[in-house]
């Protein structure tokens, strides 16, 4: 049935575009890891909104999570498994702005963590240009750190998420989750021209 999804994913790109492909496969869609589930998808988001202080409309689920299969090309489209993650798309123009601010403002030279300090600089050069931040990977450096480490933990224990890594990611509005995982798409569709 995956093999199904995948396929169906990539005629849609070809056939019909990228925008396309993009509404349909990951943002107009229930969550795969949901299977189907609306209620159980709705009851979710309220309960990681809560925690986080996020309306949850403005929460949804990227990745293998939402489609069923990698994104990434370089990844083979590797089917959504048992120790696939949950990237969860957070859009908040005031955790964007709040986190954009602890980023710039924090000196580099006193990052002693390798992964953190390559974290950041990857943040400046790449991610908020986007208007994206990936929060779990800077949470350490947050103003917000405390409840939001506590949500994914949480949300770590919850049906259907139960027992994998959630990562969070702050978009600065709705344009910025669009431009960020288009380019994405344009990549994937590059990609399966070739083949």
């Amino acid at each position: 049935m995956l093999n199904l999804a995948l396929e169906a994913f990539k005629k849609s790109l070809q056939e019909r575009g990228v925008m396309p492909a993009f509404d349909l496969h990951l943002m107009d869609r229930i969550p795969f890891v949901f299977n189907n589930d609306w209620e159980l998808f709705r009851d979710w988001k309220r309960k990681l909104g809560a925690l986080l202080e996020v309306d949850p409309r403005n929460i949804t689920i990227v990745g293998s999570a939402a489609t069923g299969f990698s994104l990434s090309p370089h990844k083979s489209f590797r089917e959504f498994g048992d120790h696939s993650d949950i990237d969860v798309a957070i859009i908040s123009e005031f955790h964007f702005s709040a986190a954009w601010r602890a980023l710039r403002q924090t000196n580099l030279s006193k990052i002693s963590k390798t992964k953190e300090r390559q974290a950041i600089i990857e943040h400046r050069e790449r991610h908020i240009y986007f208007g994206c931040i990936a929060a779990d990977k800077v949470m350490s450096l947050l103003p917000f750190k405390i409840p939001w480490t506590e949500a994914m933990s949480a949300m770590s224990g919850e049906a259907p998420t139960e027992e994998r890594e959630v990562k969070l990611r702050i978009y600065r509005d709705y344009d910025a989750l669009r431009a960020y995982h288009l380019q994405g798409f344009e990549t994937m569709k590059t990609a399966i021209l070739v083949k």
